[in-house]
């Protein structure tokens, strides 16, 4: 009897087995054959703009059918044949043409599509464009249009390698003492930014050699490979000099997509220890690990010196600083573990500033606007402290979802370090330090009002701003008469890089 049972029921299971398949066969034996009109996701199909012989994104079309029959696609092609630059995939097939594609009713498929754009020999960016067409029997033909610009670039590649000295006191592996570098020697007849209008694509680090000055000009886009940057060696010297409007950029080869907000595609700008002093006027960085890291120069007069500059989504730090002197004014730091990182002492001074961690794209889920420390512990576990000269913090504001957008860790009191000073400052900090020597004038947890802060637009929004008027009038000299994009300051001036 259970034997029977069984039996019944595995008939009644291919019964409903051959059922739904004959269900299935007499569905697609009809098929609509007149007046079909096709739905689609999106007409037409954009990509970013892409540097040449790089692969895009792949990007998805939705094709719909709207009615209860089947509908079967005589043709899906691209319409520029063997010639299109763009490509697809229709359930796994990638052919150009594909006959025969069937929708059930009421059903969808996917059709994925991206493109490599070739190299043009043309200085400025250039459109390429097709479109898929969508063909069934008695009906009005149908297209998806498909646009895309691409940009021509020369292309800088390293040619070397070498075990380097690197630790990064606030790496998941403190462990870590060094790293292998990829890279190639500046050559400034090889190498040239002058050339024509196109921007450099550069694979590994380009290094510059003891005694040279690599000097970028304004309008320059440069654009990294993972792995690579800038390493400015002992005794060399960096000056970047944009212009406003002109701005030297930095920046991923990855553009487009969720590239745009992926920090850490690419490795720092590296000022190596005893190298400087570097001068940066007008630059923009985006999506690296470190825009300027910074090592030693406790031998000479080095240091870096960094105006009317934005660095944006780095995955570790906006500097970072090892027992260095940096003096910045006019700066835009937004989103990343510490937009600045003082380790082991050194000389500081930022004037107007904006140091922001509003909508972090990193992996490492950040975020503090300022780490400032004196001393390490040594191998058997003694305090090694380190000179901390004149620190000193004007108009600028730190600010954040963090409640504890500064770290302040040092090794002595407070009473020890008269040289420190927040002069004028909007702060997130939680609990507010009462009557604290280091805080003179200081506007505490108050809403900065900017623009669109998860956008990375961090001008002032409305007057009801806590920035607006609350900084002081005595720091406005020289490149502070002016905000980052060159309007003048009002008087009481506005906290921060950007003018009210």
């Amino acid at each position: 009897m259970k034997c029977r049972k069984i039996f019944t029921r595995s008939l009644w299971a291919v019964a409903a087995v051959m059922m739904t398949l004959g269900s299935c066969r007499e569905e697609y034996r009809h098929f609509r054959t007149e007046n079909v009109a096709l739905g689609f996701s999106q007409d037409t199909i954009r990509f970013d703009t892409l540097l040449t012989g790089h692969t895009s994104i792949t990007q998805r079309l939705m094709v719909r059918n709207p009615y209860k029959e089947a509908v079967r696609i005589d043709r899906i092609y691209l319409k520029g044949g063997e010639a299109s630059r763009f490509r697809i995939n229709v359930s796994g097939n990638t052919d150009l043409v594909q006959y025969g594609v069937v929708i059930g009713g009421r059903d969808s498929l996917f059709v994925f599509v991206n493109t490599v754009i070739d190299v043009r020999n043309q200085d400025n960016p250039f459109e390429v464009t097709d479109a898929i067409g969508f063909e069934v029997e008695n009906s009005k033909p149908q297209q998806v249009v498909l646009t895309a610009w691409g940009q021509d670039a020369h292309y800088w590649k390293s040619d070397r390698s070498l075990r380097v000295p690197f630790f990064d006191p606030g790496m998941f592996n403190p462990d870590a003492d060094s790293l292998t570098l990829s890279y190639f020697d500046y050559d400034p007849l090889r190498h040239r930014f002058d050339e024509d209008a196109k921007p450099i694509v550069i694979y590994g680090y380009l290094a510059v050699k003891e005694g040279e000055t690599l000097l970028i000009p304004a309008g320059t886009r440069l654009y990294f490979a993972p792995q690579s940057g800038i390493w400015v060696r002992k005794g060399a010297k960096l000056q970047i000099a944009g212009e406003l409007g002109q701005e030297v950029l930095m920046m991923s080869i990855r553009q487009d997509g969720d590239y745009r907000n992926t920090a850490g595609q690419w490795g720092r700008i590296w000022l190596d220890a005893e190298s400087g002093p570097h001068e940066v006027d007008y630059a923009y960085l985006r999506n690296g690990q470190t825009g300027f890291w910074l090592d030693s120069c406790a031998e000479i007069q080095g240091g870096l010196n960094v105006r009317n500059t934005r660095v944006e989504n780095m995955s570790s730090y906006g500097i970072f600083s090892n027992a260095n002197r940096v003096k910045g004014e006019n700066l835009c730091f937004a989103e990343a573990q510490a937009s600045l990182y003082l380790y082991k002492g050194g000389n500081y001074e930022f004037v107007h500033c904006t140091f922001a961690n509003y909508a972090y794209h990193g992996s490492y889920g950040g975020s503090r606007a300022l780490v400032l420390s004196d001393y390490i512990y040594g191998p058997t576990g003694e305090t090694q402290r380190f000179p901390l000269g004149r620190v000193l913090f004007a108009n600028s504001s730190f600010t954040g979802y963090s409640e504890q957008q500064i770290r302040v860790d040092l090794s002595g009191r407070v009473e020890e370090y008269p040289q420190i000073s927040f002069d004028h400052c909007l702060v997130d900090l939680k609990p507010v330090p009462e009557n604290h020597p280091w805080f003179d004038s200081c506007v505490w947890n108050a809403k900065p009002l900017f623009r669109d802060a998860e956008n990375y637009n961090f001008e002032i929004d409305t007057a009801a701003s806590a920035l607006v008027g609350k900084a002081d009038a005595a720091y406005l000299t020289g490149t502070c008469l002016h905000d980052l994009r060159g309007k003048e300051r009002r008087i009481p001036p506005t906290i921060g890089a950007y003018e009210f």
